[in-house]
């Protein structure tokens, strides 16, 4: 499957999973006049394009079927397994750390792209979503997402500036599109 094909893919599956919101591939997440705007492999609406909030309807949308929670669970194991780090995040922090998130979800698929552009897809991911998803496409990938969220969370506990990675979770394309297919609506 190339990788447009595994885009369109998540799409049907999220139209699929959230019926009545709307579902974009390439998001163009338009923050406003001279400010870098990024664009979102896919995400999950409600999208926010001005001051208007989501912040009840975000939280209505994850309950009903608990993907987020299924998500988060991978994400967990995929920390332990690395064997660097545990994490111990809730799914009650995860839910409200970006509580003004622009959109619901928000998925960045990682392939060819430098160590550099892992972090601008990661930090494009968290910020914009109030779940972001970064998506290793390769095992070099997704090894390479868990080594920077490692480091992310190592200068925090040292002191050092730092992204938080709460809201961020480090699946591979198995296990994204695996979790899914398997997610039924209630």
């Amino acid at each position: 499957m190339t990788l447009r094909e595994y885009q369109a893919k998540l799409v049907r599956e999220l139209e699929r999973i959230y019926p009545n919101v709307p579902i974009k591939k390439e998001w163009w997440a338009k923050i406003g006049n001279g400010f870098y705007s990024p664009r979102l492999d896919v995400a999950v609406g409600p999208f926010v394009y001005d001051t208007l909030q989501y912040w009840a309807e975000y939280d209505r949308l994850m309950m009903p079927n608990q993907l987020v929670e299924r998500l988060l669970t991978i994400h967990k194991q995929n920390v332990h397994n690395a064997g660097w780090e545990t994490c111990n995040t809730s799914f009650e922090e995860l839910k409200n750390k970006n509580i003004n998130g622009r959109c619901l979800l928000a998925i960045e698929i990682e392939n060819s792209v430098s160590r550099k552009h892992l972090v601008g897809g990661a930090i494009n991911a968290a910020a914009l979503g109030r779940i972001g998803v970064v998506v290793g496409w390769n095992s070099e990938k997704f090894y390479a997402l868990l080594k920077l969220r490692k480091y992310l969370n190592f200068l925090g506990n040292v002191g050092k500036n730092t992204f938080d990675t709460t809201n961020l979770l480090v699946l591979n394309r198995e296990q994204l599109l695996q979790t899914l297919e398997e997610t039924r609506i209630r």
